[in-house]
């Protein structure tokens, strides 16, 4: 259990959790309709490396229908309006290890039973933590988190879960599913930090992979044959396994080039893509997620989304 890992680790995660917490305060006060997407992306994760931390993979700015994955993008811009609603996922990495969180910020009071569905599933999974973690198990949970959302009026996401953190790995075994399961792992037995992260739909509750993809992840080393390609490859190296957008790497390079470039390392799977994850056409999602260890003085909140 992480109560028996060296307090070099816990304290990197208590770190990552505090610097976490600031972004997502930050990015509340100044987010507001009229800002793009691509201005908010920079603000945050500038802030995150002026507060000595590193983003552990770009922002999430999903919109509206969009449940996941979408992120800076200069090609494609979003304006906010007063209707959007907007999941602000960010993760945090300090000596590799991370920091998970989301809020959902919205501008119309409309959309204020579907914010508060996903907030108060995640408030009553941490109220059960915090009262039973040598028992809780993940099933427990699951079901917690289904019944809270579906007593708000809404649909949980079925195939979006919580997860396990790693050192610079973003998703680790076992999931924590957001809806009834048979998974009877106790969390006091997990060996890593874990995220739970609520998502209420007015939709399906199912999400659908959509045609952009803005962000990836490094899968494997092979030989690659294009220069420019390889010289990407070095590159993404530096992201020790964690997530990178597009925009951040190869900036010496033409748009086109780049795509091409990358195109040839998804063929080889060198790389492996992240697309834009849509409940139906036309619905809303929301999104509020924190991370928690579990020390010798029992189970902790390190983000502490709730209070923001």
């Amino acid at each position: 259990m992480v109560k028996n890992m060296d307090q070099e680790l816990i304290s990197s995660l208590i770190k990552a959790g505090d610097i976490n917490k600031k972004t997502q305060e930050y990015a509340k006060k100044f987010i507001k309709p009229g800002i793009e997407l691509n201005d908010i992306a920079l603000k945050i994760d500038k802030f995150i490396r002026e507060h000595s931390g590193n983003p552990a993979w770009p922002v999430n700015l999903s919109l509206n229908n969009e449940a996941a994955h979408n992120a800076y993008n200069p090609e494609k811009n979003h304006i906010l309006t007063d209707d959007d609603v907007l999941k602000v996922d960010v993760g945090v990495e300090v000596n590799g290890y991370i920091a998970d969180s989301s809020q959902t910020i919205y501008f119309s009071k409309k959309h204020e039973k579907l914010s508060e569905a996903s907030k108060q599933a995640l408030f009553s999974a941490k109220k059960y933590l915090e009262e039973h973690y040598n028992d809780a198990k993940i099933c427990d949970v699951g079901e917690i988190i289904e019944n809270k959302i579906k007593e708000c009026g809404f649909k949980p996401i079925s195939n979006l879960t919580g997860h396990c953190l790693g050192r610079y790995s973003q998703h680790e075994a076992p999931s924590i599913p957001n809806v009834k399961n048979s998974i009877s792992i106790k969390f006091k037995d997990l060996d890593t930090n874990f995220a739970i992260e609520p998502f209420a739909s007015t939709g399906s509750g199912y999400v659908r992979e959509g045609p952009d993809v803005l962000i990836f992840r490094f899968e494997q080393d092979k030989a690659v044959r294009n220069k420019d390609a390889k010289n990407l490859l070095e590159e993404i190296k530096k992201f020790n396994g964690l997530p990178f957008s597009e925009y951040w790497i190869g900036k010496d390079l033409s748009p086109f080039v780049k795509k091409f470039a990358l195109r040839e390392l998804l063929k080889s799977e060198i790389i492996s893509a992240y697309p834009v994850l849509y409940d139906d056409k036309g619905s809303y999602v929301s999104q509020w997620e924190t991370t928690f260890i579990i020390t010798k003085d029992g189970l902790q909140d390190i983000v502490n989304i709730l209070d923001i």
